[in-house]
């Protein structure tokens, strides 16, 4: 849970109602940006980092237990926010380098989820994708219990090496989660 000044609190029903907004407005789901105050602000997700053109920036507003779209930079206090480190997401990345580094993995499926990931950030011929990206879906995957998936940029593909990737979110098919989830 992020503590803030002021003793507020982002927590699960603030996430859950910024979360609910942008699914209305046809997005996946809501990422936290900052706060304001008493005024937290997301940024709209899709299910994939897949560059859009979609016109005005959008961003979404909860204060006092409501979610509210903007779409502009009518928001003066937006570029003065000082934007969140991505300290989870960061974190589950480091562990997937260290599963990586120590040949650590469960069984082969982790293997060749987590080494996919952790090559796409190795240097290399390929433009990895870029780490605040990776670390945001790695928390929204970690959110909602799924797992990533890495799509090469189709206007790439005709290059010999350097293609350009995205992340897509899918549903996770380990069996701990069939079992759980019924």
């Amino acid at each position: 849970m992020l503590i803030f000044a002021f003793g507020m609190k982002l927590n699960k029903d603030i996430q859950k109602l910024a979360d609910e907004r942008a699914q209305k407005e046809g997005y996946f789901c809501a990422s936290y940006y900052g706060c304001d105050g008493d005024k937290y602000i997301f940024i709209p997700m899709f299910a994939d980092s897949q560059e859009r053109i979609l016109g005005l920036f959008t961003y979404i507003t909860v204060k006092n237990m409501k979610a509210r779209i903007h779409r502009g930079l009518n928001y003066s206090g937006l570029a003065g926010i000082r934007k969140r480190d991505f300290y989870r997401g960061r974190a589950i990345y480091r562990e997937y380098e260290r599963k990586y580094d120590h040949d650590d993995f469960t069984n082969d499926e982790e293997r060749e989820y987590i080494s996919a990931i952790v090559q796409n950030q190795r240097p290399g011929y390929e433009v990895p994708v870029s780490k605040s990206t990776l670390y945001d879906y790695l928390e929204i995957a970690e959110r909602f219990g799924m797992k990533l998936e890495l799509e090469v940029e189709e206007r790439t593909k005709e290059r010999n090496d350097g293609w350009e990737y995205y992340v897509v979110l899918k549903d996770f098919e380990h069996e701990k989660y069939k079992t759980d989830k019924g």
